[in-house]
């Protein structure tokens, strides 16, 4: 395997684990405070952020290689960062009624 191989997949691998740590953070916190729009807009954002962080590495890590790889990688990262976002957004909001009705059986034994 070379270092190319191994970078692609680290690529990709940072890509979607910032898909899964975003939802993660997102459905938890949506069970611990209630506030569905603005923990779903710090989710968005956290995909975005890692996402982004991800496709300037793959930018460094490809700059002197080839131009093919190197815009191709690039359309890859903002293809998955598009995908992920719309997925987090209907996941969250499909799950909306259940992570609210935590919160809620959830506040009223905290009180």
């Amino acid at each position: 395997m070379s270092g190319m191989d191994l970078g692609l997949i680290v690529y990709i691998v940072s890509l979607i684990g910032g898909f899964f740590v975003s939802y993660k953070y997102g459905s938890f916190m949506i069970r611990k405070t209630g506030l569905f729009v603005p923990q779903t807009f710090i989710s968005c954002a956290m995909v975005i952020a890692i996402d982004v962080v991800a496709i300037i590495a793959w930018g460094y890590f490809t700059w002197g290689t080839s131009e093919f790889v190197f815009f191709l990688g690039i359309a890859l990262g903002f293809g998955i960062l598009g995908i992920s976002l719309l997925t987090l957004i209907t996941i969250l909001l499909i799950k909306r009624k259940k992570l609210l009705h935590t919160f809620n059986e959830n506040g009223i034994n905290n009180m």
